[in-house]
């Protein structure tokens, strides 16, 4: 999202959206990308990938168009319709190219995936610099966001347009593989010594599971979402457009780079261990947040907690194309990418409630527990399941 999330959060609040609101509204819009996260992956099964990324593209642009209109609270509502409201709206783009990623071959996915991590996390943070483009040229505040709205319009046309160049067949993964022909089936995942079969059930259950724990785990990231993180820093710090854009400028940065460290980080302690053990630490930073005594405190703890918080993404989706069969894999990814969309819908309005009417430091700690107890029932379920090599 870059710098709509920037933009999005202070519109929203000259239009007299305070923390609750802005919860709701981010919740609606992530509600709504579940249903349509599905539908696109169950056309992009059946026609590829080229259909659905061009309607993402559409609905963006729309997106656009209606902040860009807004003169009350309502329309904002409307907009949450389209189901691409920041932060996390647009996730079914990522549901899309994570279920294509998913079917590369097992000795280069981690990195296919961490390689697309940090592109994406590097135009964010390009996006989010520019967030203070127009102070930089003496543009006023009202005139800047029309024109970073109006770019973010003509972004998702770029998407329309750029789609026409993917080539993805749909179900299968004979379409990324050089030799042109389709995986066999593979057995679904080997128990290590000692584990009981019996409780890690099968590919249905080991999915469903999954995407269970990611509720959570979204949940607790959907209670302390960037839009509200940006809402707590702008209005109880007083922080700049250009402040929160070199800070969130920072942090994407430093995710970026933990995207290939994650992978280098996974071959040598695997890619759970990698996802967990790294993922804690994080969140024992989000907790510390609140307390900061000032500005430049809380930066460098979002900042430290921004090279840790990713490391999961990348190991954690390669993880679960390695425990599928190759077949499960478009499939495995929608679900869990719609698992982690439920939690999102679901945390913004308690974080925007806890926000409004208990304290600055509710959502931060309500976010941390969740997040930590997603890890350790991952950690707990799964430790004792590992992939099988792929022959391929």
């Amino acid at each position: 999202m870059g710098y709509f999330s920037i933009i999005f959060v202070i519109i929203a609040r000259n239009l007299g959206i305070a923390a609750l609101g802005l919860g709701i509204v981010t919740g609606l819009s992530m509600a709504v990308g579940i249903g349509i996260t599905h539908y696109l992956t169950l056309v992009a099964q059946r026609q590829g990938a080229r259909i659905p990324l061009v309607i993402s593209g559409l609905l963006m642009a729309s997106t656009g168009v209606t902040v860009l209109l807004a003169h009350s609270v309502n329309v904002l509502y409307v907009g949450a319709l389209l189901g691409f409201l920041p932060p996390n709206g647009g996730m079914f783009i990522g549901a899309l190219v994570e279920g294509v990623f998913a079917q590369t071959p097992s000795d280069r996915r981690t990195k296919v995936f961490a390689r697309n991590g940090l592109i994406v996390t590097s135009m964010g943070a390009l996006g989010a610099l520019f967030a203070s483009f127009p102070t930089l040229i003496r543009m006023n505040e009202a005139t800047g966001l029309r024109f970073l709205t109006a770019l973010y319009l003509f972004l998702g046309l770029a998407i329309v347009v750029a789609s026409a160049n993917v080539v993805d067949s749909g179900s299968g993964v004979g379409a990324v593989r050089s030799s042109g022909e389709s995986a066999p089936a593979k057995e679904l995942f080997v128990v290590t010594d000692g584990a009981d079969s019996s409780q890690t059930g099968s590919s249905e259950a080991a999915i469903n599971r999954l995407a269970l724990l990611f509720v959570v785990d979204s949940a607790g990231s959907g209670v302390v979402a960037s839009s509200l993180i940006i809402y707590w820093l702008r209005y109880h710090f007083n922080l700049s457009i250009v402040s929160l854009s070199l800070l969130f400028f920072g942090m994407d940065v430093l995710s970026g780079i933990s995207y290939p460290l994650a992978e280098r980080i996974s071959r040598k302690v695997g890619l759970l261990n990698t996802a967990v053990f790294t993922h804690i630490p994080s969140s024992i930073l989000l907790v510390a947040v609140p307390f900061a005594p000032a500005a430049v405190v809380a930066s460098v703890l979002l900042l430290a907690r921004s090279l840790l918080v990713e490391m999961d993404v990348p190991t954690r989706k390669s993880y679960i194309a390695s425990i599928v069969k190759p077949e499960e894999r478009r499939s495995a990814a929608s679900r869990t990418s719609m698992g982690r969309q439920a939690g999102r819908s679901i945390g913004p309005v308690v974080g925007g409630y806890l926000l409004s009417n208990v304290s600055a430091v509710a959502p931060f700690l309500v976010s941390g527990v969740l997040k930590i107890s997603y890890d350790l029932m991952l950690w707990r379920s799964f430790r004792a399941v590992r992939s099988r090599k792929e022959h391929l």
